[in-house]
């Protein structure tokens, strides 16, 4: 069925084609020449944004072009307004159905100085604000609680004193807990009426993972230290909640103590696994990488005979990887889906000349290069019962962020899939058994006109079976004239 399924995908694209060319195709292309970038937001509520960076400079700062589409891509709104010139879009959160919070900062969140914007989709109605944070500030994200605004970081205490200046309308409030020094947050969840926080305290006389949970005005600690977070170093996490109320913690870790981690670089040895539950930890598990069932299969042959021999023998296989952990897990069944891509920075070296006519070697920094796509399954016991991959080729970008789309199907396979030079590629898998191999697609994503180039591909899920097709393209259209743009598809399968 998996297999299938892409197919649909390509024969529909041709029909909203082939009927496009009269009655306006579900496509949105942003001109290359007037824009330096452009995000999209996919929104769960039907609402397809674009964040546009005009190269058009202005005294107000760096000027934007928010546009507001339907789930038909028709235009349907849009503002202008201006930034700082470093910031870019860091997160966003869904209010109720109609409103939509977005966050712009500076890259990794560095001073924690950001601009909000609150924005009513309905009616276009869009209030800001501008919060300065300080050199020793991280921001790590937003979340939101009916009208609340909560903003997560570090070393925020100068953000919550600006937050108490701001004149915001009736019924809107922003709020920015504070957490101990040495603190490195890990991970932040809304859920019913608090913000769960977690935190882990890597540096001073307290050490370990804590518990922090946000409600009202003040911030209570349950000081529930985890053992294990003694002999091993929390890389990251995401928060889960079950069906029955409980959380679980999962994330990756390796034993570099007393270091703040950077995610940019380190190199993970394996993933852990904690439930919550009224406010205490009942459990917490690691798995290295090696207790792995498919995990060889990613490393390349050399690295396998080498990693096998030593299993072989009795030895401990220390299997590192840097990973970026989803955002959000799949929970299928009675089990809970981790899923991680592998990643690797890419350099080359340029020769460069100083004022006395010597020569020296600079490393330019070329991306992230995405390599495989993880998916590992727990139990709510915490317990590994499956893990899987999929090979991934021809992906690259100079921020770390989710390039693979990764959903249940109905018959309880798990589908990874990315969009890399006008293909998708996919592969099924339903635990650790594959139900089909890596394969690639065609799709046409310009009816009657010619692609020259392609690049920074991507598929994302929007709503029910519709997905959004983008990337930056080169084409010659019906006139024979060339244009650079900026697209994005609108996509269904059934």
């Amino acid at each position: 069925m998996a297999k299938s399924l892409f197919f649909f995908i390509i024969l529909v694209l041709c029909s909203l084609s082939v009927i496009s060319q009269n009655n306006k195709p579900m496509r949105i292309e942003v001109e290359d020449n007037k824009t330096d970038e452009v995000y999209s937001l996919a929104l769960k509520n039907k609402y397809f944004i674009l964040l546009e960076h005009q190269r058009k400079r202005a005294p107000k700062g760096e000027h934007w072009i928010v546009e507001i589409f339907d789930q038909q891509l028709k235009k349907s709104g849009n503002k202008e307004f201006f930034l700082p010139r470093e910031f870019r879009l860091f997160s966003h959160k869904l209010e109720g159905d109609s409103v939509v919070w977005i966050c712009f900062a500076e890259p990794d969140g560095n001073n924690a100085s950001l601009m909000l914007y609150r924005i009513n989709l309905k009616t276009g109605f869009m209030v800001h604000a501008y919060l300065k944070g300080s050199r020793k500030a991280r921001l790590v994200g937003i979340e939101v609680l009916n009208n609340k605004l909560v903003v997560i970081g570090e070393s925020l205490e100068d953000i919550q004193e600006q937050i108490n200046m701001l004149k915001l309308p009736a019924g809107i409030e922003i709020v920015a807990p504070s957490f101990p020094e040495y603190a490195h947050i890990l991970a932040s969840k809304a859920i019913a009426n608090n913000v769960v926080v977690m935190v882990n305290f890597y540096k001073g006389s307290e050490t370990g993972l804590f518990y922090f949970e946000y409600s009202g005005l003040t911030t209570n600690l349950i000081s529930n230290k985890l053992s294990e977070a003694d002999k091993i170093n929390l890389i990251d996490g995401s928060l889960i909640e079950t069906s029955v109320g409980e959380l679980l913690f999962m994330g990756t870790y390796n034993k570099d103590m007393g270091k703040q981690p950077s995610k940019e670089q380190i190199i993970a040895l394996g993933t852990y696994i904690g439930k919550i539950r009224n406010q205490q930890f009942d459990f917490f598990k690691t798995n290295e990488f090696s207790e792995f069932v498919n995990i060889f299969s990613t490393l390349n042959y050399n690295e396998q005979l080498k990693a096998k021999q030593k299993v072989s023998k009795g030895k401990d296989v220390n299997l590192g990887f840097k990973l970026l952990i989803h955002e959000k897990s799949i929970k299928q069944g009675d089990l809970y889906v981790l899923v991680a891509e592998s990643y690797y920075p890419e350099y080359h070296y340029e020769n460069n000349f100083d004022s006395r006519g010597y020569m020296y070697q600079m490393e330019v920094f070329d991306g992230y290069r995405t390599t495989n796509c993880m998916v590992a399954a727990f139990n709510a016991q915490g317990r590994l019962i499956w893990d899987n991959y999929m090979h991934v080729s021809d992906v690259r970008d100079y921020t770390l962020q989710e390039n693979i789309l990764v959903f249940p199907e109905a018959d309880s396979s798990i589908v990874m899939a990315y969009y890399s030079r006008e293909e998708i590629n996919s592969k099924a898998v339903k635990g650790s058994e594959v139900v089909y191999k890596k394969s690639s697609d065609k799709v046409e994503t310009v009816y009657g006109e010619n692609i020259i180039s392609e690049e920074s591909g991507r598929i994302d899920a929007w709503y029910d079976n519709y997905f959004i097709l983008s990337g930056h393209q080169i084409v010659i259209g019906k006139d024979s004239k060339k244009r650079k743009v900026f697209y994005f598809n609108l996509i269904s399968f059934e």
